[in-house]
């Protein structure tokens, strides 16, 4: 039986933002057997602690979301008080770099420190765990400890820099609606890395083919083994980004993307160890289940940058994240809005092209699944591009719920003798930049055929022998086709044949 100081878990904690209209919970550790008291206005809870030492407050929906709220929490030997607690809007930013990529890094940072007028916006970002191997086990602590901030000029730049241009443009719809970020990403982690253990072991592919070798790496290595490979590794990042610096200081003019074109990218990734955080599974104990108790009225999820390897298990891997997530956070319909990848050269052949159709496949098999596209954004030689801006706007637009659900995607195909008309969710008028061209495989040889726009729809004209249609699908593409909110038209493959996503 587990006996503890009365305490509520890390992500309660003044000034945080519950969902308004919607039930949520409170929850803590204690002494086992005693009884939790939560209060909130005149609603009260009382929870039994149990034996593990955890207790819980279950609660009907607020709506008010003008008021700031006292949250008080007692047993019978202490009391806890949370402060400036408000309802709002609720989103999860979760995945790898580029969402966890803060706004002191971001271009425009000074210009919005200085025009800084917001005053309805928290964040909390998730405690990014550290892990040490130790008599043959694998032990995690936390690298700090961390609570909600009101969002002001002076702390700025600890915000996901896609959350605040997102919550930004949230704003212009009700500038009173207090609005809260959690930030749950680690730099670089991997898809599986945010799986359940018990999704990992049922699911035979996923054990084939990504936990048995990430297992087979670390068999039969001693541990000076490993510790020299970590001292390499560190060694040739130290090299990098010396000769990073010496460039930058000699060329201060050369856009960072272009820096790394021509010094090369930073060494990725660190060699397999036990203690790595790159183990399937390893970010879904330490992270998503320290907020699970946590309600979001949104999640939003950026991440595959790191999957060339298991490309072609990524809308498994994805599907599986959502349906994990939603099962831990007891919220089945949940939604989800997916970010399909920015252009990026420096990668394999038509490499981030399959993952962003993998993204969209999902978006089309799961309920309440939304795709944002901001595959006209980004660099050609930087994955991390150092403006989020237009595609943070451009989320925070769809995130409001005013308009469209997600950006334009393909819906389906309507054949008409010899025409084959390609139609599109979430868009109304389609314009294009350029001449109209959707690439077609025919007799096994892409070309480019060209297209018309009609309203929401694109009519082509394949010559005999096409099977399969595409557009957009290349790592870095140029993409044309736009809404009348100047959103682009997602990549897509298709089969001609069955009219489906490839």
């Amino acid at each position: 039986m587990e006996s503890f100081e009365l305490h509520v878990d890390q992500i309660f904690s003044d000034n945080m933002i519950l969902p308004a209209g919607k039930s949520f919970q409170i929850s803590g550790v204690g002494r086992a057997g005693s009884t939790v008291k939560v209060k909130i206005a005149s609603d009260i809870k009382r929870a039994i602690v149990k034996r593990d030492g955890r207790w819980i407050c279950r609660f009907d929906p607020v709506t008010d979301t003008r008021s700031s709220f006292e949250v008080q929490i007692a047993d019978d030997r202490e009391q806890i008080l949370l402060k400036k607690v408000r309802f709002g809007r609720v989103i999860l930013m979760a995945g790898q770099s580029n969402v966890g990529f803060r706004m002191a890094q971001d271009q425009d940072f000074e210009t919005e420190v200085n025009h800084f007028t917001l005053n309805n916006i928290a964040y909390y970002n998730v405690p990014q765990p550290a892990f040490y191997f130790q008599n043959g086990q694998v032990e995690v602590y936390q690298s700090k400890t961390t609570h909600w901030h009101q969002l002001k000029a002076t702390n700025l730049g600890h915000i996901s820099a896609m959350a605040f241009y997102a919550v930004k443009r949230m704003t212009e719809e009700d500038p009173q609606l207090p609005i809260g970020v959690v930030c749950c990403t680690k730099d670089g982690a991997l898809a599986a890395t945010w799986l359940s253990k018990s999704t990992l072991t049922s699911q035979p592919q996923l054990m084939d083919e990504i936990v048995r070798p990430f297992e087979k790496q670390l068999q039969n290595k001693p541990n000076r083994e490993f510790e020299e490979e970590v001292k390499l590794y560190r060694q040739k990042v130290q090299r990098h980004n010396r000769r990073m610096y010496k460039f930058m200081k000699d060329n201060p003019s050369v856009p960072l993307g272009m820096a790394l074109n021509i010094v090369g990218q930073t060494p990725w990734p660190p060699p397999v160890t036990p203690d790595s955080y790159l183990k399937p599974g390893t970010l879904f104990k330490a992270m998503v289940l320290k907020i699970k108790n946590y309600s979001f009225d949104q999640v939003v999820w950026y991440q595959g940058e790191t999957d060339i390897e298991t490309r072609h298990l990524y809308d498994v891997l994805l599907r599986e994240i959502i349906n994990d997530w939603r099962r831990v956070f007891q919220d089945y319909s949940l939604p989800f809005h997916i970010i399909q990848l920015p252009k990026y050269a420096n990668v394999l052949r038509n490499a981030w092209a399959e993952i962003r159709q993998q993204m969209l496949k999902v978006s089309q098999t799961l309920a309440a699944v939304h795709l944002v596209s901001i595959t006209d954004t980004g660099e050609l030689y930087n994955p991390h591009p150092v403006t989020k801006r237009i595609a943070g706007t451009r989320l925070g637009k769809i995130l409001a719920g005013t308009t469209y659900s997600s950006t334009p995607v393909f819906n389906r195909i309507i054949k008409d003798k010899n025409q084959v008309h390609l139609k599109f969710k979430g868009v109304q008028h389609i314009h294009a930049t350029q001449n109209c061209h959707i690439e077609g495989l025919v007799n096994g040889v892409w070309q480019s055929i060209p297209a018309k726009i009609k309203d929401d729809q694109v009519v082509v004209e394949f010559p005999n022998g096409t099977t399969q249609a595409r557009y957009g699908y290349s790592n870095a593409p140029i993409l044309t086709l736009y809404n009348e909110q100047n959103d682009p038209i997602a990549p897509f493959l298709i089969n001609l044949d069955e009219g489906n996503l490839i």
